[in-house]
């Protein structure tokens, strides 16, 4: 990371970058570009190992890249805020909070675990807990992507106004 002074190294806080950030950018290979696609997620740490999921449907693009290659990226931020300067245009910034991460994909099979992950999505887009569940033919029809962080990075550019 060049910022260096922008890194954020307390678990607590990129918890905190996670749980604001409501749309994570998945990138997958092909060919000759690669591929990505921004999408909502669920999420559930242990210790300090990160692991999203997304849904969608059990075929399409992405079900096809990964099984192909397994090894994805992703991208999240949030807390953006333009940092204004008058009429000086190199003094402009932007103020945000992000974290890029590498790991590998794996498609849900399991119905119980598919439940689990729809759980943690529904958890961090809602925040109340007054919904109900589809049956479970419907769950057992909907993909179910898990994606592992082997490791991410997570750094804040902090409006001046607010430090």
């Amino acid at each position: 990371m060049r910022r260096k002074e922008r890194e954020i190294l307390e678990l607590d806080k990129i918890k905190e970058v996670v749980e604001n950030c409501h749309v994570v950018r998945l990138a997958m290979f092909d060919e000759p570009f690669p591929y990505i696609v921004p999408v909502n997620f669920g999420y559930h740490w242990q210790e300090d190992t990160l692991t999203l999921y997304i849904h969608g449907a059990r075929q399409g693009k992405k079900v096809r890249l990964l099984g192909n290659n397994p090894k994805v990226a992703i991208e999240m931020d949030c807390n953006h805020e333009l940092i204004e300067a008058g009429t000086v245009a190199e003094k402009y910034s932007y103020a945000y909070q992000s974290l890029i991460g590498f790991g590998d994909a794996f498609i849900i099979q399991d119905l119980d675990e598919k439940k689990q992950a729809l759980q943690l999505l529904m958890d961090h887009e809602v925040k109340h807990k007054n919904y109900n569940f589809p049956p479970d033919k419907m769950i057992a029809a909907t993909g179910i992507i898990k994606i592992v962080l082997s490791s991410y990075s997570c750094k804040e550019h902090i409006h001046p106004n607010k430090q």
